[in-house]
């Protein structure tokens, strides 16, 4: 038996297979009396039926903390993914064997927790409003990260948004609440052996990933959400390049990327970036429409469920539990 259990949340649940094949017992949550994780009411349901198998153990609960896609068979949102993850921490924090005695009378009896929970979030939730880019926003990345923080004894993110230069990241790191997972030389790797490339050079498309990486790359702005432009010219000619991203839900910058790359003589250029995230509203066929405007010249990991790639075109998707495993036994 290896020496923590784990326990996947409704966001991760489709790396079930590879944490059992890895040797793990895996635990998800049970479905309600409509067969369901939702109440009519929207109300969300959990419930680890076996939890009395999880006692003094160590347990790693692993989430993936953004909205559903076509993915999955009931809709989810970042609300509902936390709320989720909350829900179970508490349960984890104080079990009870519940008996029915009679009509609508229950005898509870505590059992014994684990010794230790620990979370992973292959995605951080809300992760786009990391801090308070305007007067009066909420950062309500910066809320919910702390809010699971307190909930649990150790939290792992994989490869975020939110760099490590914010004071609530340095704060929880300091504390050692908080390790990052970096998905990305894994991924690299994945790209290396999936497009046959000994020799390349590492870019990023803005600074955000600049400044995460350590690498050089182009600049960047933006006029909304969907409309970006780069700017800045990188010594590629003739040479393989694999752009590095931690996010996208389109494409649409590490496309401008890629065009600009092979503009200035790159020789070929693959994209690979950490989190794919589908938009609400047509998210799937954007992403297909991705794949083919970059010639399937991509990577990306299944921090996110989604059909493109973790069901479609699993070539292209680099199984993140490995990653997660390496660096929970290291």
């Amino acid at each position: 038996m290896k020496d923590y259990d784990v326990i996947l949340a409704s966001g991760a649940e489709h790396l079930e297979s590879r944490f059992e094949e890895l040797g793990f017992r895996v635990y998800t949550s049970d479905l309600n009396y409509d067969h369901k994780r939702m109440f009519p009411n929207a109300d969300i349901y959990v419930k680890i039926g076996k939890v009395a198998q999880l006692s003094g153990r160590r347990v790693v609960v692993v989430q993936s903390c953004t909205g559903s896609g076509p993915a999955e068979a009931e809709e989810y949102t970042t609300s509902d993914r936390v709320v989720e993850l909350l829900l179970i921490l508490d349960m984890l924090s104080r079990p009870l064997e519940v008996e029915k005695t009679g009509h609508k009378q229950y005898k509870c009896t505590p059992v014994p927790p684990p010794k230790s929970v620990e979370v992973v979030l292959t995605f951080q939730p809300f992760a786009l409003q990391d801090k308070s880019f305007e007067t009066g926003e909420a950062a309500s990345g910066r809320w919910a990260v702390e809010t699971i923080s307190k909930a649990c004894n150790k939290m792992y993110v994989v490869s975020p948004h939110a760099p490590d230069s914010l004071d609530w990241v340095k704060n929880l790191k300091d504390r050692g609440l908080y390790k990052i997972v970096d998905v990305i030389p894994d991924l690299v790797e994945h790209a290396k052996r999936e497009f046959a490339f000994d020799d390349c050079v590492i870019v990023a498309p803005d600074e955000g990933a600049q400044e995460r990486y350590k690498i050089d790359g182009f600049g960047k702005s933006r006029t909304n959400s969907y409309r970006v432009e780069l700017h800045g010219n990188l010594d590629v000619k003739d040479l393989n390049v694999i752009v590095i991203d931690d996010l996208t839900k389109s494409g649409s910058t590490l496309l401008k990327a890629r065009d600009r790359l092979l503009d200035q003589g790159a020789k070929e250029v693959v994209l690979a970036v950490a989190h794919v995230v589908p938009l609400i509203e047509r998210g799937e066929e954007l992403l297909e429409r991705l794949i083919e405007k970059c010639n399937g010249k991509i990577v990306t990991s299944n921090t996110v469920n989604n059909e493109i790639f973790c069901k479609e075109n699993q070539n292209l998707c680099y199984n993140v539990a490995d990653t997660i495993v390496d660096f929970l036994d290291s």
